[in-house]
């Protein structure tokens, strides 16, 4: 197995074997306890803050081709969601099992999801769902303690992990996810949301409407949004081309 260091401060990059980790992973067996012989597995490691894990995590995520399956309690981080976007609109199928408190009446991760065309599930069967997980393509997977989050970057301590070249692990954490997923529920939004994550996401995925006639724009969250009609809607990669084109924002989402 090779390992793939990347700390807070750039360094060049160092690949270590690691007798001790491959021989605790390589052990067994079930979902939950299953490994893999990791002989030939790499496995690259980031530390926040500021460590690069949200770049490597977008730099899998711009590869995907197929498939990305995910666990996240919070995903609010803004390149990250943007990547998702971009791989949906590829055609890259998202199957996305989130925590119980994006079930709620304000702009949350399963809002933002549900807004650019895909179907969240909550999995409200736990205390807390606190699995920080991506499976893409059925060859790559992201985990550890790092949250989907800005604040995960740029304030937490915490670890990420990149591992390739381990298809029975891949394995063990594919049938977890969709075991969690099986038990889950599809989110449905309540009603209208506002917050300020509304605003920097809909920055990211591109998804700024306007409206032709009034000259008003609107961001997921806003009330009417949903509602806009199609022949109507003028998009906008941001805020700032909508306003740059005479667009003004639209009271009712301050």
């Amino acid at each position: 197995m090779q390992v793939k260091r990347s700390t807070m401060v750039p360094v060049a990059v160092r690949y270590v074997s690691v007798a001790l980790f491959l021989a605790l992973l390589s052990v067994g067996v079930r979902l939950g306890h299953a490994a893999d012989t990791f002989s030939s597995a790499r496995v690259a490691v980031y530390f926040s803050p500021r460590g690069g894990a949200t770049e490597a995590v977008v730099q899998e995520l711009n590869t995907a081709k197929t498939q990305v399956l995910m666990q996240a309690y919070g995903f609010t981080s803004v390149p990250i969601a943007k990547a998702v976007v971009e791989a949906h609109k590829r055609g890259v199928k998202i199957l996305a099992v989130l925590d119980k408190s994006n079930a709620t009446d304000k702009y949350s991760a399963a809002t933002f999801l549900t807004n650019a065309g895909m179907q969240p599930l909550i999995d409200d069967q736990h205390a807390i769902a606190h699995s920080k997980v991506m499976v893409i393509d059925s060859t790559t997977i992201i985990t550890g303690s790092f949250n989907f989050t800005k604040k995960a970057e740029a304030s937490n301590v915490e670890n990420l992990l990149v591992i390739k070249d381990a298809p029975e692990l891949v394995k063990a954490y594919e049938a977890n996810i969709q075991a969690h997923a099986a038990h889950s529920h599809p989110y449905t939004r309540k009603g209208s949301v506002a917050s300020s994550l509304a605003a920097p996401i809909a920055q990211a995925s591109g998804d700024v409407h306007g409206n032709r006639h009034s000259k008003v724009y609107r961001v997921p969250g806003c009330k009417g949004y949903a509602g806009m009609r199609p022949a109507s809607v003028v998009p906008f990669a941001t805020e700032a081309e909508a306003q740059q084109a005479g667009y003004r924002r639209a009271k009712d989402c301050q």
